[in-house]
């Protein structure tokens, strides 16, 4: 881990990025390309009232040019409900620049036979495979019903084989979820996570980054960076105990990711 000095937090404070925890992995060739993209999770909109703090947020993101794409990583809703589902949407397509989402356990619908009905309706597919700048991106699906702790499914499992198998050798991956793969996790990480990062374990995996649990997690083994962030919710507290709400950064630089965390306020500030 980097600690950053009070010089260089007041410079990323002139940036406009001031939040929290700058973390560092130092991987791979510095000299290719580099990007950023946000990652915001748990929003748990129920009413409009309740977008607010998503679209100050993405507020935020649409300001900061560096960012080029964010991805939502679950729980977008707080019961599944198809105008849950449909509020954070309008919330989000607010975003100047691409994005992408994941389900979480708050937005499957288990009334419906199809308890993804609702969702794919709204945000498309469950999992997905994109590239970005090199990099591979592997979205998947993680949930198992409403539960809390999970097994992700086999057919699930399968799919990913699949995606690692696209992989071309040497490439960068971001393996992106709901629930934590994390391996020090305080709690909830898929109870199959190391059936699925020994997937991956012929991959150049750089990156493995969750929502469900409400708190800021940063950890490091190896050469893959594990992270959790706090919620980006009005209608929701962290399971930390920490105040702050917002979303995470990731800077990549070749093969290495540094992190941040963002702050958006609860309330919106008086002009």
């Amino acid at each position: 881990m980097v600690e950053r000095t009070r010089r260089q937090f007041l410079a990323l404070c002139a940036a406009g990025v001031c939040g929290a925890c700058y973390t560092t992995v130092a991987q791979g060739d510095s000299k290719e390309t580099s990007f950023t993209f946000a990652a915001i999770n748990d929003p748990h909109i129920k009413d409009e009232p309740s977008t607010a703090i998503i679209e100050r947020a993405v507020k935020q993101i649409n300001a900061d040019t560096r960012i080029g794409m964010t991805l939502v990583l679950g729980d977008m809703a707080t019961v599944g409900a198809k105008a849950e589902l449909e509020l954070a949407r309008g919330a989000l397509d607010k975003l100047a620049r691409p994005w992408n989402a994941l389900p979480g356990n708050h937005d499957v619908f288990m009334r419906d036979e199809d308890i993804y009905a609702n969702y794919t309706a709204v945000f498309g597919p469950a999992h997905w495979f994109l590239e970005h700048h090199g990099w591979a991106f592997i979205g998947f699906d993680s949930c198992e019903g409403v539960k809390s702790d999970v097994t992700v499914a086999e057919a699930e499992l399968a799919w990913l084989r699949e995606q690692a198998a696209r992989v071309t050798p040497g490439q960068p991956v971001a393996l992106l979820c709901h629930h934590p793969l994390n391996p020090n996790t305080a709690s909830y990480r898929i109870l199959n996570a190391d059936t699925i990062l020994a997937i991956f374990k012929d991959c150049s995996l750089h990156l493995a980054a969750a929502g469900h649990y409400h708190g800021n997690q940063v950890e490091e083994p190896g050469d893959t960076l594990f992270t959790t962030t706090a919620c980006c919710s009005s209608t929701r507290g962290n399971f930390d105990k920490t105040e702050a709400r917002g979303y995470r950064l990731f800077h990549i630089k070749g093969n290495t990711v540094e992190t941040e965390f963002v702050e958006v306020p609860l309330e919106a500030k008086e002009v």
